[in-house]
This record gives C-alpha cells, sequence and structure tokens, in this order.
C-alpha cells in the first residue's frame, strides 16, 4: 500500500554522497536536495521506507548565513546547489570525494588539488530540453527531480548554458510552433556548444519520419539536425538522420589543438577545467612506446598524448565518436594513433600487449569487470583515471591497490552547482 505524503519539519545536519542534505526524525534518516547543513527546513515526503525517507523540500524555516539566492526557479532540478555559497561548495564537494574514496577503497585519500570552476554558470556545452504545453505555444520544460510526470517551464532556457546558446535554442522553438507540433511528435532539443570558438548546433528529436522542417537560418546556429527516435523508447537515442541543415558538427580549441564533435558525441562539460585535467594528465605521462586510451570519445585526451608515446591506441564503443577521432588525429596531424571501435570489455586481447600507461575515462558505470581483470593480468607500468564518479572509481581502484601505489589524486569542479566533480587518480605499478 502506498503510504500518504507527509509534512516534516526538521533540522539538517550534513551534505552526504548525492549530494543531498540528511537529517534525522523519529529515528529516520531523512534526505532532501536544496537544504544546507545546519538549516532547519519544512519537506513533504516523496519516498518512505522503515529505516529512511527521501523529501523534497517545502521551506526554509532557519536558513544558513552560506545560503545564497538561486538564479533559477527550477534549479532543484538541474543544480540543486545554486542555493550554496561557492565556496561551501568546493569545500563540500572535496570532503565527498574523499569520502566516497574512503568507503570503496577502505584507506585515507587526501586529494593533492582541487581545481574550483572559473565560472559557475554557462559553462556547459551541451543541454536537453523536453517539451510540454499545447501545438503552437510549446515551451521547453526540464522534468521534477524524482518526478518525471511534473515538468518545470523553462522560459529563458537553462542558466548552466550560455545566454547565447539559450537565446538560440529559443529561436529553434519558434520554428517548431510554427508547425504545430505537439509533444506526441516531439522527444527533445539537444544544443551543442563549442565554447572557444562560439560554434553551436541544435538537434531535434522527433517520434514521426514525415516531419519536415523548413530551411533553418538562425543567426548563431551552425548546424541543425531532424533525427528519428523510436517513440518506444524513452531516451534521445538516434534511430535515423532525417536531414541536416548545415553542419552536424562544432569544433572546440582546446590547448592549441582543434577537436570536432557532433551533436551525439560525447564530449566534457567544462572546458576550462578539462584543459586544466589534460595538463594533470600530460604531467603524469612519461616518454613511452605505447599508451591505449579506453573510453575515448573523439580522442580528445589520446590525441593530446600523442607526442609522449610511439603508438597511441584509442577504443570507443560509439560509432560516431570512433569517426571524429580519426578526423581530429588527421586535423591535427597525428600519425601514431590508432583507433578501434569496440566495447573496452570486448577489445581483443592483443590490443593491451606492451602498454606502457593505460588512460582510463569511463561514463559513471565505471570500468566493466572484464577490463578490470585484464588491467590486473596485463600490468601497465603507469595507470591514469579520470572519472565523473568517485564511488565507481573508488571500487575500481581498490582492486588496483594489490599491485600499485597511487602517486596522484586531483579533483576538478566540472559541474558546479551540482553534486558532481570529476577527480584523476594516477596510479604507478609497485
Amino acid at each position: 500500500m502506498k503510504k500518504e505524503k507527509r509534512e516534516i519539519t526538521l533540522e539538517f545536519q550534513k551534505i552526504v554522497g548525492e549530494g543531498k542534505a540528511l537529517g534525522r526524525s523519529e529515528g529516520k534518516v531523512i534526505f532532501c536536495y536544496g537544504v544546507l547543513p545546519g538549516e532547519t527546513a519544512k519537506v513533504r515526503t516523496t519516498y518512505e521506507k522503515k529505516n529512511f525517507a527521501e523529501t523534497e523540500l517545502i521551506e526554509i524555516l532557519k536558513p544558513s548565513p552560506k545560503r545564497i539566492q538561486p538564479r533559477e526557479d527550477h534549479y532543484l532540478s538541474c543544480s540543486p546547489w545554486q542555493a550554496m555559497d561557492y565556496g561551501l561548495q568546493t569545500e563540500t564537494k572535496k570532503v565527498l570525494i574523499e569520502d566516497s574514496l574512503y568507503q570503496t577503497l577502505k584507506e585515507t585519500v587526501k586529494l593533492d588539488k582541487f581545481y574550483p570552476a572559473e565560472r559557475i554558470f554557462g559553462y556547459r556545452t551541451k543541454v536537453e530540453y523536453s517539451f510540454a504545453g499545447e501545438p503552437g505555444s510549446l515551451y521547453f520544460a526540464f522534468h521534477k527531480r524524482g518526478d518525471w510526470r511534473e515538468k518545470y517551464p523553462l522560459p529563458s532556457g537553462c542558466a548552466l548554458m550560455s545566454d547565447k546558446t539559450n537565446a538560440t535554442a529559443l529561436k529553434v522553438l519558434e520554428k517548431i510552433n510554427e508547425l504545430k507540433l505537439s509533444c506526441d511528435d516531439l522527444k527533445t532539443l539537444i544544443m551543442r556548444e563549442a565554447k572557444n570558438t562560439d560554434e553551436r548546433i541544435a538537434a531535434v528529436f522527433l517520434k514521426r519520419k514525415d516531419i519536415r522542417f523548413p530551411e533553418i537560418k538562425i543567426p548563431g546556429l551552425d548546424g541543425f539536425a531532424e533525427i528519428y527516435s523510436n517513440p518506444l523508447s524513452s531516451t534521445s537515442q538516434v534511430d535515423e538522420v532525417l536531414r541536416v541543415q548545415g553542419r552536424e558538427f562544432v569544433t572546440e580549441e582546446i590547448l592549441g589543438r582543434k577537436f570536432s564533435f557532433g551533436f551525439d558525441c560525447f564530449f566534457q562539460n567544462n572546458i576550462e577545467l578539462f584543459s586544466e585535467a589534460l595538463k594533470e594528465i600530460d604531467a603524469a605521462t612519461f616518454k613511452c612506446g605505447k599508451i591505449v586510451d579506453l573510453y575515448s570519445g573523439v580522442g580528445v585526451i589520446g590525441i593530446s598524448l600523442s607526442g609522449k608515446t610511439d603508438k597511441i591506441i584509442a577504443v570507443e564503443s560509439s560509432e560516431s565518436s570512433a569517426r571524429y577521432a580519426l578526423l581530429n588525429a588527421e586535423r591535427n596531424g597525428v600519425k601514431n594513433f590508432e583507433m578501434v571501435c569496440s566495447m573496452s570489455e570486448k577489445a581483443g586481447e592483443e590490443l593491451f600487449d606492451g602498454t606502457d600507461i593505460l588512460v582510463l575515462d569511463p561514463p559513471r558505470a565505471g570500468l566493466h569487470g572484464k577490463v578490470v581483470k585484464r588491467i590486473m593480468e596485463i600490468t601497465p607500468k603507469r595507470i591514469i583515471y579520470l572519472s565523473c564518479n568517485p564511488i565507481t572509481q573508488g571500487r575500481d581502484s581498490a582492486f588496483f591497490m594489490e599491485k600499485y601505489n597511487l602517486i596522484r589524486s586531483a579533483g576538478f569542479d566540472f559541474y558546479p552547482n551540482t553534486p558532481h566533480a570529476e577527480t584523476l587518480m594516477v596510479f604507478e605499478r609497485k
């Protein structure tokens, strides 16, 4: 039987792993986004079990001196730390990373350095907008955190993207509304932006193949893609590219090199801090015969390290990203770059033979068990592991610690105003 929602007033003590505040009421642990340590708040249960409850914020009754006014009404959906002073954000994030690593490694790890963000709004290179409203008057929306049936309207877009990209997206929305399309026709609109070259593209994901847009000419928009995405899938997957007007990619400049990526490619979301991470990775790399770069995306890390090795082998499962990686290697004059389009756990075992340095940049789920097993068999001299999830990174690294020493660690606030960050760990064989 579903429990009725109830309201609770309590004081929250601290921020925990997923960025939620933790408090206790009647012997039960209470979690809530948008509350700061030391604050008293009125909250409403959204999910409740015997020992804990997930809640949503109703009202702050006793604010923290570290509370600031959030920029957006929908901040709890996209960036729930907007109400937190940025100095407290970075302090909290560093502690959360170190705590997560301790829980999985079972030994203390103190980050050698933590890099704060240069800008805390307008930093993202990608945004995905859902739609709400009636045909002819649709508007952008985000799903409410914890309840996908409810949406927040976004009349100005999202402040984590640049003003220019938001303005461009709203111009695209006008074109969509001219066609009188409904939410049953559309999934999402994805915007991609290259910060240093001021390029941007849009991709609209359609549930029908017979929809055709007129010529799209919007200042500041370099390309527009019409994508069919199977309506039976809840995600905006690319099932068929129906039409592309202009370019289907943007080109970013990082540390003197240029890298192109398509609307459906993975690319880091904070260019300034990604540049700092690349410098750290380069500093951790020595001159060697062979580097293998797993989960390589469009090849940025591998290409950036190409001058340190005789051969760089990049492994990436996305065909689109692998294609751009080869183009990026050619564009940057890198001739010792080899691309393998494969899931890392299915790549041929001979690929790893003779590896001196292994670079890892997996998704949040971390490394596949087969990858960990293979690493422990080949034991490269050095492992460089960049991750957006310290919990899975720590889980994987616990295996490495049997044969490796941790020689460098650093955190990067790639995602200010959110609980997320990137962590770099460098291991040397004992």
